[in-house]
């Protein structure tokens, strides 16, 4: 699985640590499948975030680390045209241990996951396919 990188653009991180600052306090949230600059992920989204498409919103970001378990990457803050959260997370459906930073997903979880993620099945790609096809004949 891809996550983002780690270099930033100016817009795509607003966190302050190029500059030195502290990254921001996730302390609870919900989880969610975002898309943030084009790649899938998982994330805590802060209870602090207000429910807002114009303010920006503080995720704590977990890479898969093997097959159903995911281990925290960084906490950030993203401009909200940089992150969109595509699915909330049932807690039925979790497990977080917080003392190692570590969250379980159900097993039908990571199957909607990887149809989030496989380029085969994104609607983009689809239509990218037909246009080629309509071009050779």
């Amino acid at each position: 699985m891809i996550f983002p990188p780690t270099a930033h653009s100016p817009s795509s991180s607003l966190d302050g640590s190029e500059l030195g600052l502290t990254p921001p306090l996730v302390k609870g949230g919900y989880f969610a499948f975002a898309r943030i600059n084009g790649v899938v992920c998982l994330v805590q989204v802060s209870l602090e975030t207000p429910a807002s498409a114009l303010t920006t919103v503080d995720v704590k970001i977990f890479r898969h680390e093997f097959i159903t378990i995911f281990r925290f990457s960084e906490t950030r803050t993203f401009h909200p045209a940089d992150i969109t959260i595509i699915e909330t997370i049932d807690d039925r459906l979790t497990r977080y241990e917080e003392e190692n930073e570590t969250v379980f997903l159900a097993r039908d979880l990571m199957e909607r996951m990887r149809k989030l993620t496989d380029q085969r099945l994104a609607p983009q790609a689809r239509w990218y396919r037909s246009q080629i096809r309509r071009q050779r004949c």
